[in-house]
């Protein structure tokens, strides 16, 4: 698995979950899992099942995607799906705009 990849989902893993006020310990509760593995994936040591995505991005109440958004991105608690959504698309468009 790319470590870059990897990294990046941990990163945002503990990103996340600190604007939720979970520890460790208690997501990995309310996903059953180990909270060693809960760090593993912060620190980029592990790669996690899609059923694992599901379950960490049902617990925080986000979208899985939302794990591969870039390290600049600024995270709040306040947005939405759709204003997610939109900022996405801006920056395909942006991008578009590059080589078109």
């Amino acid at each position: 698995m790319n470590s870059e990849i990897k990294e990046l989902l941990g990163y945002n893993l503990r990103r996340i979950r600190k604007l939720n006020n979970l520890s460790q310990l208690q997501l990995a509760e309310q996903v059953d899992m180990a909270f060693t593995f809960i760090s593993d994936i912060e620190n980029g040591k592990k790669w996690v099942s899609p059923e694992t995505l599901e379950k960490l991005s049902q617990a925080m109440d986000i979208e899985v995607y939302q794990f591969f958004l870039p390290r600049d991105y600024n995270f709040s608690e306040n947005k939405t799906i759709e204003s997610f959504s939109q900022e996405i698309l801006e920056a395909i468009k942006r991008i578009e705009s590059r080589y078109l």
